[in-house]
């Protein structure tokens, strides 16, 4: 598992390694920070350089895997998991082959997604999903702040094993909450948006047609 971190929510941090299931030595704790009071027995590695979610991830991913792992759990530091999630969903990474793992999303269909990509809702949840390392997919660091797990997304059902969700117990405590209260990566959020609509215009707009009511494509073509 691999949490990037700025010390924001050390007692939630705590008990996330606490109670994710793994031992310590098998957590890669990316310090965005310096100076910070962690756990003892976790892997720490630094990173001061500017704010890049993307980057962070792959430090920890690229950390894990220098220490043999296969499967690699990523996770905001303001997560709880209930004592078998990671497990849980390690088991359906590698049952079904797929390249990401992740929390299902309410309403939505469980199981493999692959392939198709219109119209295109995402299955990835941010903050958390656990990536299948014997593949070549890794977050693209031109998304600096935003939207890298849609992405993430996207191709991990286009060009690689797809998305796999199941339902777990797991609830993340404070969703946008350091981006609301700074206005840099507010602004970053907003690039990233422009990035990723040039990066993917045609399915964006393929999306928007197939979702527009017949009624209105009635009216518009006269049909």
């Amino acid at each position: 598992m691999t949490v990037p971190t700025a010390g924001g929510h050390p007692d939630l941090l705590e008990n996330l390694i606490r109670d994710c299931g793994l031992p310590p030595e098998q957590i890669v704790i990316v310090e965005t920070r310096p100076d910070l009071e962690l756990p003892a027995g976790v892997i720490r590695v630094k990173d001061f350089g500017p704010p890049n979610i993307q980057r962070w991830w792959n430090l920890g991913i690229d950390t894990a895997q220098d220490h043999g792992a296969t499967v690699v759990a990523v996770l905001n530091d303001d997560m709880t998991v209930g004592p078998n999630a990671l497990e849980e969903l390690k088991t359906e990474l590698l049952r079904t082959g797929a390249a990401i793992a992740s929390p299902s999303r309410p309403g939505e269909r469980i199981g493999l997604n692959k392939g198709r990509l219109i119209p295109y809702t995402p299955k990835i949840w941010g903050c958390l999903w656990l990536l299948n390392l014997n593949c070549e997919l890794r977050p693209n660091e031109k998304y600096v702040w935003w939207f890298g797990d849609h992405d993430l997304d996207i191709r991990a059902r286009k060009y690689f094993g797809g998305v796999v969700t199941k339902e777990i117990q797991y609830e993340h405590l404070h969703p946008g909450v350091g981006t609301g209260s700074s206005s840099k990566l507010s602004d970053q959020t907003q690039l990233d948006a422009i990035t990723y609509q040039q990066d993917y215009a045609r399915m964006q707009t393929l999306t928007r047609w197939v979702n527009t009511p017949r009624n209105t494509l009635k009216k518009m073509f006269g049909h």
